[in-house]
């Protein structure tokens, strides 16, 4: 497992709350949805917007259920989970708020990711108080 990976088990166990951040830093799991322009939705769209590597990226792959963003050091980490494929891609820039991305994957997720995520996007649906 890579790094990336590793860094990104702490949201993935928070992510039962739903969207969760810390500004600060700018660590979160956000859900990605279109139809109600979601903060994840947003947030990956203002990032492929500095990024056009990030733009084919979405285009070639589509939308992803669940973006996960972190910082460590002067690098920004970006992981999407594709929860119909089992997968997840990784992502980092080069150099903090940098245009220029590194992309690596598919990684499969273990069932454990993909059981909480799935949960979380079921109660997003269903109106269950996430976000």
């Amino acid at each position: 497992m890579h790094r990336w990976h590793l860094l990104l088990i702490p949201f993935l166990l928070l992510g039962a709350c739903g969207g969760i951040s810390s500004s600060s830093s700018g660590n979160q799991m956000l859900l990605v949805r279109e139809s109600t322009g979601s903060a994840g939705y947003r947030k990956l769209m203002d990032r492929s917007r500095q990024c056009g590597d990030l733009r084919i990226f979405i285009d070639q792959q589509g939308l992803p259920d669940f973006l996960a963003e972190a910082n460590s050091g002067d690098k920004d980490y970006l992981i999407f989970y594709y929860l119909d494929r089992h997968q997840a891609y990784a992502c980092r820039t080069k150099g903090k708020g940098g245009t220029t991305i590194e992309f690596a994957g598919p990684y499969a997720m273990t069932k454990g990711e993909w059981k909480l995520l799935s949960g979380v996007k079921s109660r997003a649906e269903t109106g269950a108080g996430v976000p």
